[in-house]
């Protein structure tokens, strides 16, 4: 179906490569289902030609008379590529091709001798029907013979033309017999030229991913205009523009005149006599070119296009521009109108500069908006799709069983055995595979397909803590839940370190009897490391980690005990994960990104091996549940009693910015601890500017060096130190003052300062980032220093005209009474997916933390003892992960929401100073920051009362969301008729925090169940602190229990009050004892 349906698979159509030669014996050029071509004249120099492979000629001077046979392998890729057969071809024009592919070219040379250049112009001119036009015809109807029957081409032709069938002839020929007078036009309709079919790729390319997010490059920056042109093709879309860009031959001649190129050099290209005094020369940018080119001076600019109708002959579209930065846009028309096919109209844009910027260029991104809808080698066109299947009756009594009936689904291709990816048995009903557009949408109208759609690629979001956390030896929740043995951590990761003495497994017992994981390592896995093993498509091998990530986040969840951990000499101590007992099971599905199906692969086996808890410091952008693989992977986990961790992403500080937002999810931000490694910027006028480095050299001089500041030339690139922006900057022998941003990296800054002769490096953050500084393991003397900082370094240097300042290094240091506070990349709420439901869930340490690494980044080779300090997110989930597995060893009967629930109701809302916790700003941070607060494991042993949630409560829930029976289905794994539930409200979900959504006007009332985990007589009365603007009450004041498990419900009212202008504001609920207080966060949306 698509687009292949629709040009008949490009039948007729000959396509000629030049290149390294072909394999004519491949399978790719097998001639099956092709008929033999018409119109060709070419020849073969090998005895393998055949309907698919019709020519093929070597015509290399130093291979004379040799067959044109592929030495190389490029050729064949390319042909393959091109137009292979299911697992396509030829010379010169005379030989009647209708593509040329050409995948080889040399540097940037004038056109005229640029012989790819001179030739291709030459393709589009030389075509069939010369003898009618050379005799004066009109026009061309080229019937068939009686053995073509109905196989008619699309040929270039060089004359209007049509090609019909033999009977379609006969009719015609009947026609002419039965008048004297005869007469015929030929109508166009989807006949583009070859500018038309490069105007319909340009202008129907995609700008995004499959997640929806800008394509970018390969420092996973957005790719600019220069990078990406128009964008990814697009077949399908290209298929139906709309409209086109069209041009002629000749139009070219006045563009080539412009470029001040002589009658000779544009004769060459054109090969036809050519005078440009006598052509209306035109700029570059006039030619009726699918896209804009502008060159911008003082003056403004005007050029006219003109476009084509190829859609419905009765359309009308509307101009809709993304003006590059700095650049007014303006045009003729803001809408065009046509009444039928073939139809032009034309419309002049004018452009002109707004203000100056220093940046070499600017991009724009033009769009045309129908109003009545009327790495060195390229992918293959498979990719690689998640498909969910209906949960069929009954259970599959073997592995096998199930994997013939995912099979059975892929009965397009005789190798289904190879397109299926992974089978996946427990998260998931279905599987994935490799599968062509085309097949996939075939796919999806089989009966039992739920769904069938592209996997998404998730990204990473990449000691002392435990002291911080109130983590003691022998002591306190370490001591109560046993160090968290017997517990097992799933990580789905980067892989592991084998061997590193953060995963000995000195003092463990060996793993629980319901382990049945496996190790793919010949060694290194023991009662620590028990399991680890490959799901990463695109690596071979065992789960080795060459990354570091996953060595750091399975050592913070549960490494054991290292003494004289640091690095560079720095936070120097015995470093320990959460849960030193625990075992670890190590899942790797990264290599190059984080796929989809390997994800769910994984989360599949870690359910069936028996972990407790998975942690997971990765995710996607902000989707639909039923479509989230973690989130669906998940819930399965959880009904298993699983405890699922993730790391609420790093795209912070703005709203709205969170990853892995369902409800039975643990979701965790991002926050510092109290250690800092001190880099101290003292100025010439005697300021001093306290900053971090975890590179801290002992030689650095404190005497003062001259000061410069990057960006002084007026470049933001040098402003951001990029890479080669400094080449102009005088900084040898200085101290560089560099700006955060430009999507250039921290310690990338550092290496251009270095790389042009500069002594140190003061980064300042950018205005978004704040006071949110980092100890970064730098290249040179370095310091990183707050905004506001920067500003007052920026502010000495240009009050004089010889600044200096040099970095003095302190070291490791201890009690900053600020800590925690909300760094500024941890990403925010509130929950775009489900607003009732408040995220993130909590936030621990994620800033500068001390863990395992693979290598040593200290390049010492005799020591396996290697440690490194990285932020992120995926630093805080792990330290959950294992908090987790400590609650869960010490209350091994306790469900996942009720963890969840004693660590969300026992967090911190204060800092060491025990004042509010603050952000990067240093203002109390909100609620769509903290969430419920700061973890506070030893509370969160003992909670008192827990907000408890069975799996299947979950179902009203999502029925609420407005998800159909299937997709909520996709997650539950079951058979769900919303029609027959008692849908709920997002709120009214027993979750241990309140979201409420307040419309001007009315009240809403929710209920809770809380479960005693306390003593068994115990009573509580409630305390609320209310969000500004709301009225609160609750029902009843207070609730008391006489057993243990005991169950109590409550109902709480919230009232909007009049004239609130806020967006949103915040609360608590406390339910007090005489032992505990049991707290629930409370945030009122107001709509």
């Amino acid at each position: 179906m698509g687009f292949w349906k629709q040009s008949n698979f490009r039948k007729g159509v000959i396509i000629g490569v030049q290149d390294t030669g072909i394999t004519p014996s491949h399978p790719s050029f097998s001639d099956e289902g092709m008929p033999p071509p018409e119109k060709w004249k070419g020849r073969c120099e090998l005895v393998e030609c055949n309907n698919k492979l019709i020519g093929a000629r070597n015509f290399r001077n130093d291979e004379q008379g040799q067959a044109p046979l592929d030495q190389d392998g490029h050729s064949t890729h390319t042909a393959s590529t091109t137009a292979g057969n299911f697992v396509q071809g030829a010379s010169v024009f005379e030989d009647g091709v209708d593509v040329i592919s050409i995948s080889i070219g040399g540097a940037s040379t004038p056109f005229y001798e640029d012989v790819i250049a001179v030739g291709a112009f030459g393709a589009i001119l030389i075509c069939k029907g010369q003898e009618v036009k050379d005799a004066g015809g009109a026009a061309m109807i080229l019937m068939n013979d009686d053995l073509n029957k109905f196989s008619t081409l699309a040929d270039p032709h060089v004359l209007p033309a049509t090609h019909v069938s033999y009977t379609a002839g006969m009719n015609i020929l009947n026609y002419i017999n039965s008048t004297a007078k005869p007469t015929a036009t030929i109508l166009f309709e989807g006949t583009f030229s070859a500018p038309a079919m490069k105007s319909a790729i340009i202008t129907t390319a995609d700008r995004v991913t499959l997640d929806g997010l800008p394509i970018l490059d390969e420092t996973w920056s957005p790719s600019n205009v220069f990078a990406i042109g128009a964008g990814h093709v697009n077949p399908s879309k290209a298929n139906d523009p709309g409209l086109v860009y069209d041009m002629q031959p000749d139009d070219y001649i006045p563009y080539l005149c412009s470029l001040g190129y002589t009658d000779d050099q544009v004769r060459v290209i054109v090969q036809q006599s050519v005078r440009c005094s006598n052509d209306t020369n035109i700029a570059e940018a006039e030619l009726n070119y699918p896209s804009f080119s502008i060159v911008l001076g003082s003056t403004n600019r005007t050029y006219t296009w003109t476009v084509t109708n190829v859609g419905p002959a009765n359309s009308s579209h509307t101009i809709n521009i993304a003006a590059p930065p700095g650049v007014d846009i303006s045009v003729t028309t803001n809408i065009i109108e046509f009444t039928e096919v073939k139809q032009n109209a034309t419309f002049s844009v004018t452009f002109r500069l707004s203000w100056k910027t220093s940046a070499l260029f600017v991009q724009v991104a033009q769009e045309v908006e129908d109003l009545p809808k009327s790495k060195e080698h390229e992918k293959s066109s498979l990719s690689t799709y998640i498909v969910h299947l209906k949960k069929p009756e009954g259970v599959f009594t073997q592995v096998v069983d199930l994997d013939g009936w995912y099979q059975s689904f892929l009965s397009f291709t005789s190798s289904q055995h190879r397109r299926i990816v992974y089978s996946y048995r427990n998260v998931i009903t279905g599987f994935a595979a490799k599968l062509t557009a085309e097949e996939a949408e075939a796919m999806k109208r089989k009966e039992g397909i739920i769904s069938a759609r592209p996997e998404k690629v998730y990204s990473l979001h990449t000691t002392h803590s435990p002291n911080f956390l109130g983590l003691h030896q022998n002591s306190g929740v370490w001591n109560q839940s046993n160090y968290g043995k017997g517990v097992i951590i799933g990580l789905l990761d980067t892989g592991i370190t084998p061997g590193h003495p953060s995963f000995s497994d000195e003092g463990m017992p060996p793993p629980p009897a319901k382990w049945k994981g496996k190790c793919e390592f010949a060694t290194g896995c023991n009662n620590k490391l028990i399991g680890a093993r490959n799901f990463a498509e695109d690596v071979a091998g065992p789960a080795t980690d060459e990354e570091g990530h996953g060595t750091h986040t399975a050592s913070t969840a549960g490494g054991n005990y290292v003494k004289g951990a640091n690095v560079f000499g720095n936070a120097n101590g015995t470093a320990v994960g959460m849960a030193p007992l625990a075992h670890l099971a190590m899942y790797k599905v990264c290599g190059e990104g984080c796929s989809e199906s390997a994800i769910l692969a994984a989360m599949d086996a870690a359910v069936e091996d028996g972990v407790d808890v998975l942690s997971l410091s990765l995710g996607g952008g902000s989707v639909p549940f039923f479509e989230d693989s973690i989130a669906v992977g998940a819930f399965t986990a959880i009904q298993k009693g699983i405890f699922v961790s993730c790391s609420a992403g790093n795209e912070g500080p703005l709203y709205g910015t969170l990853s892995n937002e369902a409800p039975w999810i643990f979701t965790v931000g991002a926050s510092t601890i109290d250690r800092g490694i001190a880099a101290t910027a003292k100025l010439g006028n005697g300021l001093t500017i306290d900053g971090e480095s975890l590179f801290q050299p002992k030689d650095f001089p404190s005497t003062l060096l001259p000061l410069v500041y990057a960006g002084a030339n007026g470049k933001a690139s040098s402003a951001f130190c990029a890479p080669r922006s400094l080449r102009d900057v005088d900084v040898k022998g200085k101290v560089v003052l560099c700006e955060r941003g430009g999507d250039i990296g921290r310690i990338d800054k550092g290496q251009e300062v270095k790389d042009n002769g500069g002594a140190a490096m003061i980064l300042m953050n950018d205005k978004l980032n704040g006071f949110s500084t980092i100890a970064d393991p730098h290249v040179l003397p370095a310091t990183h220093v707050s905004f506001l900082a920067g500003l007052k370094i920026q502010d000495y240097i240009n009050s004089t005209s010889e600044p200096t300042a040099t970095i003095l290094f302190k070291g490791t240091v201890i009690g900053n009474p600020s800590a925690p506070e909300v760094t500024s990349f941890s990403s925010r709420g509130p929950n775009r997916q489900s607003f009732g439901i408040l995220k993130p869930d909590i936030i621990g340490p994620g800033v500068s933390i001390l863990a395992a690494w693979p290598v040593s980044v200290e390049n010492k080779t005799n020591t396996k003892s290697t440690f490194n300090m990285i932020s992120g997110t995926s630093m805080s989930c792990p330290h959950l992960s294992g908090i987790a597995a400590l609650l869960k060893s010490s209350h091994p009967d306790w469900s996942p929401a009720a963890i969840k629930s004693a660590i969300i109701t026992t967090a911190t809302l204060v800092n060491l100073g025990g004042k509010p916790i603050v952000d990067q700003t240093k203002a109390p941070a909100d609620i769509f920051a903290t969430g419920a607060g700061h973890v506070n494991p030893s509370k969160a042993n003992d909670p008192g009362l827990i907000y408890d949630i069975q799996p299947d409560d979950y179902i009203a829930y999502l029925c609420g969301l407005n998800y159909t029976d299937e997709e909520v289905g996709t997650i539950v794994q079951r058979t769900v008729e919303c029609s027959s539930e008692s849908i709920i409200a997002e709120a009214e979900l027993n979750y241990p925090s309140f979201s409420i959504i307040l419309p001007e006007s009315g009240s809403q009332t929710y209920t809770r169940t809380v479960t005693n985990v306390g003593p068994a007589s115990s009573s509580y009365t409630y305390e609320v602190v209310a969000p500004t603007g709301v009225d609160i009450s609750v029902q009843p004041d207070h609730i008391a229990f006489t057993a243990v498990n005991q169950k109590a419900t409550y109902s709480v009212t919230f009232s909007r009050q009049k004239d609130v202008s806020l967006q949103f504001s915040q609360g608590l609920l406390t339910w007090i004892s005489a032992q505990h207080n049991v707290t629930t966060p409370i945030v009122a949306i107001f709509a």
